[in-house]
């Protein structure tokens, strides 16, 4: 009886040892296909989870970080500035331009970017220097960046012309500033390549099943900002199902949130304050003042809503 019962326990004991040894195998089978998944190249994992990228091939495998200030008008960007015909002109701090077109620009939502520079850009200072990003329709609004070294500035308000739409698409008012003469820091370094940054998105959550990378470009993204100087690092913009914008240090890895929306609010909120400081009676407070209040109130209704 007693042998019996040592039969028993024996029998439990590998019962319970076989059963131990089949599910530390079966995790490791699992572990061992996760990481053979993390291990396969960022092409065929991005293909597993189809997301494609149409993006036009980009040629730049070196860039250097620039810095740059903020540039204060001359004597002479004063008199180029009178020199452009029929505006209505305020200079707040001798960096910041804001003015009103006497006559309004008529523009179309059919137009293409070219089509758009070119009907605005050769009707403010320095106009050549300056890019479109986007025309954000729920403002409005049309947004400029400045290019240095032959590459956009992105969201920075030290060097970006915005112009104001009324509700029959013509250009009535723009905001301008401007950046000054950039610094090279150091010397090129290479970058990291676009296959590598959607890699990292993808890596990141950034990039969900079924998307698709429309396009890639490089440009600059404020980095370090102290005592007025700015440093800029060189940046891939990777846009997403044509709708959705990331922005990729190329050189760190770093990767940058931007809520074009909430930037624009902000910079309408700041030209607010600047208009609320000049004379009640001034013609370009009267006429844009309002302009900028509605857009306010346009945020503000669609957060109650």
């Amino acid at each position: 009886m007693q042998w019996g019962n040592i039969k028993t326990l024996f029998i439990l004991s590998f019962l319970i040892l076989n059963i131990y040894l089949v599910s530390a195998f079966i995790d490791r089978q699992q572990d061992v296909g996760f990481l053979d998944n993390q291990e396969l190249p960022i092409e065929d994992q991005l293909a597993s989870e189809q997301i494609t990228n149409d993006a036009d091939p980009v040629d730049v495998t070196e860039a250097a970080y620039i810095s740059v200030i903020q540039r204060e008008l001359s004597d002479e960007d004063l008199e180029e500035l009178d020199e452009l015909e029929e505006q209505t002109t305020e200079v707040f701090n001798n960096n910041m331009i804001i003015s009103e077109w006497n006559s309004p620009i008529q523009l179309s939502k059919d137009m293409t970017n070219e089509g758009l520079e070119t009907a605005i850009l050769p009707h403010v200072l320095y106009g050549n220097e300056y890019t479109i990003s986007e025309w954000n329709e729920e403002l409005n609004i049309l947004m400029f960046f400045q290019v240095k070294e032959k590459s956009p500035i992105y969201y920075n308000e030290n060097g970006l012309l915005l112009v104001y739409l009324n509700d029959d698409n013509e250009a009535t008012h723009y905001s301008q500033t401007i950046l000054g003469e950039v610094e090279v820091e150091d010397g090129p370094v290479q970058l990291n390549q676009p296959t590598q940054v959607i890699g990292q998105l993808f890596k990141a959550n950034y990039l969900q099943r079924g998307d698709n990378v429309s396009r890639i470009q490089i440009g600059y993204y404020s980095r370090i900002s102290a005592e007025g100087i700015q440093v800029f690092a060189p940046t891939w913009k990777v846009t997403v199902n044509e709708s959705r914008d990331h922005f990729v240090n190329a050189i760190e890895g770093l990767i940058y949130e931007s809520n074009e929306t909430e930037f624009l609010l902000n910079i309408i909120g700041e030209h607010t304050i600047r208009m609320n400081m000049l004379d009640e009676e001034n013609e370009l407070r009267e006429n844009f003042l309002p302009l900028l209040e509605d857009r306010l109130e346009m945020d503000n209704r669609s957060e109650t809503e």
